[in-house]
């Protein structure tokens, strides 16, 4: 080659980097621009939604309603918004004005805003990987509104339905994700924003769209809330736009969480109070039990005036039949047959110092009771020992510290029984850690169900299993097992005595527990409100639920008011009882 020839290819090789450098800087200016566009975008609703409306039509509730359950479907089916390239919150304060306009085309209004996202990334077909077998499916979506054509149009329940096989399992960036695969949905991705302003309309929309929303697709227990949603959604629509500060607010959301009722509900507000502080500073230092539909005080924990047996009539001018019909409007509660699930919020009052009327020994009288400006909890303090000259050991599960089960095993292995008392929630891991000591082979205890990742509202069963020795040539104890429950077991406890009572020779004493079982998932709503629900369903091995009915004792124990009044734990004394004498 010439040394022409090769100074024309260093010419051309120069003009060639050239070019593609003043591309690659006017595509990066491009690409800058549209950032810059987005983020404004983004910016657009920092400081408000533009909405601020106190009233609304039947037609515009029922009109908010269907933007409510769109906006969700999009919300968790369309990859656009699951891969987190969109602001979906922002969409939905974008959208609102149009719907709020009398006599829009709300079908039309939706099918646009929709179709404007695309949907060429959607495919047609499910992977296998995510088609559940039937008889392992807990709950189906419940998204056969999206194909009523009357109800949408033709138009959108088309464009809505064909977001159904999506089947996204990639949700990385979702609203609602599976971080490392985890059963275990995670929404930590939903902003909080912590700057709301609690007279704007649309943000207070956004926090019932949000919750109902969550609820429609990734709660377990939805088909036993005992609850017409649909109709939840239209009730509180009116509810959460009449109010414009921030008590409002968040006593709505509180009263919207009860219509789930699920125990493990419950909200903390942005400033970490609950709603038992709204009901007052002070609360009154004893425990109590339910008796016969009364609330009998058990435990005095503080001097206050009252005493151990005084069965509760009043609390100030409000008779404990308001207290708790007032209460349960703001405190959410599996199983609303029992009084004392609303521990320690229905003996709390606004006075240091308030009366209360008592039926004490047979005599109705009044009391000024005093109140203390801290919480006092439900709490069995009788600590793990040896009874019986050694023969039976009793383990408060609320008491015991990290390890000291295979302590207990070995120490007290040749014992004729053990009493573990779940009362309490325990404190350290016994679901498959005493089981291991109890049961001599693997065996299913219960069924988890899981939401499937690429279809939300689908539910599908997990097989749990304990048991087994850790060595193979280990025996099992054969002594007696008998655990005590009541209305305050909850969730782990309500896990462990399921797995126990796998044991041979094992009895379940005392009362139903409270019906709130399956791991706790907590979210945050705008105002930066926290809640929470049980995320994951559990099932016996039948499949028969334990959400809202708890676990059933082998012999049903009631204590009584003389009982309680010598100081006598029933519970313990009926359990030395049947171990000693037999079932």
């Amino acid at each position: 080659m010439g040394v022409g020839k090769r100074r024309d290819r260093k010419f051309l090789i120069l003009i060639s980097v050239l070019f593609i450098l003043l591309n690659a800087g006017c595509f990066a200016s491009q690409e800058t621009h549209q950032l810059e566009q987005v983020n404004e975008q983004e910016r657009t609703y920092d400081q408000g939604s533009g909405m601020k409306f106190s009233s609304l039509s039947e037609q515009k509730i029922e009109d908010f309603a269907k933007l409510s359950k769109v906006w969700g479907l999009v919300k968790y089916y369309h990859p656009k918004v699951v891969s987190g390239d969109i602001n979906w919150d922002n969409e939905l304060f974008r959208v609102m004005p149009s719907i709020l306009e009398e006599n829009s085309d709300v079908n039309s209004i939706l099918y646009e805003w929709v179709y404007t996202l695309g949907n060429e990334n959607v495919p047609g077909d499910l992977e296998q990987l995510y088609q559940i077998p039937e008889d392992y499916k807990q709950l189906s979506p419940t998204t056969d509104w999206s194909k009523d054509e009357e109800y949408l149009g033709a138009d959108l329940s088309l464009e809505l339905s064909n977001l159904l096989n999506s089947n996204i399992s990639d949700r990385e960036h979702a609203y609602v994700s599976f971080k490392d695969d985890s059963p275990h949905p995670s929404m930590h991705n939903e902003n909080s924003y912590i700057n709301m302003k609690f007279d704007d309309t649309g943000y207070r929309l956004l926090g019932l769209f949000r919750y109902w929303n969550i609820i429609e697709y990734y709660y377990p227990y939805k088909d036993v809330i005992g609850e017409d949603w649909d109709r939840v959604l239209l009730e509180f629509i009116p509810k959460m736009i009449d109010g414009s500060d921030y008590d409002s607010y968040f006593m709505t959301l509180a009263e919207l969480t009860t219509r789930i009722h699920d125990s493990h509900a419950y909200v903390l507000g942005k400033n970490r109070e609950t709603v038992t502080d709204y009901f007052g500073l002070y609360q009154l230092p004893v425990n109590f039990i339910e008796i016969n539909n009364q609330i009998v005080i058990s435990k005095v924990i503080n001097k206050c005036g009252l005493e151990v047996g005084d069965i509760v009539l009043n609390v100030g001018d409000d008779s404990i039949d308001e207290l708790l019909e007032n209460r349960r409007k703001y405190i959410s509660q599996s199983r609303e047959d029992t009084a004392t699930l609303f521990f320690p919020a229905l003996l709390r009052t606004q006075q240091k110092n308030t009366d209360v009327t008592v039926i004490r020994q047979g005599n109705t009288m009044k009391i000024s009771a005093t109140g203390y400006r801290q919480q006092f909890s439900f709490f069995v303090d009788t600590k793990s020992q040896a009874m019986e000259n050694g023969d039976i050991y009793y383990i408060n599960a609320g008491l015991l510290e990290e390890g000291e089960i295979d302590r207990l095993m070995k120490e007290w292995w040749n014992t004729k029984g053990l009493i573990v008392d779940l009362r309490n929630y325990p404190t350290s891991e016994l679901t498959y850690k005493l089981a291991q000591y109890l049961i001599p082979s693997e065996k299913e205890f219960a069924k988890m169900s899981n939401p499937n990742p690429a279809i939300p509202g689908e539910f599908y069963y997990m097989h749990i299993l304990s048991g087994k020795p850790q060595n193979i040539n280990d025996e099992v104890y054969k002594g007696k097992l008998v655990m005590l429950i009541n209305e305050h077991t909850i969730s782990n406890g309500e896990f462990t005595t399921m797995s126990l009572r796998n044991k041979e020779n094992s009895i379940v004493l005392g009362r139903p527990t409270a019906g709130a079982d399956g791991n706790k998932v907590i979210f945050t709503l705008p105002g930066n409100i926290k809640t929470a629900i049980s995320g994951r369903g559990v099932f016996d091995p039948e499949k028969k639920p334990t959400q809202r009915i708890g676990v059933q004792p082998d012999i049903r124990l009631d204590p009584t008011i003389e009982g309680i009044m010598e100081g006598r734990d029933e519970y313990i004394e009926k359990a030395v009882e049947i171990i000693k004498d037999g079932y």
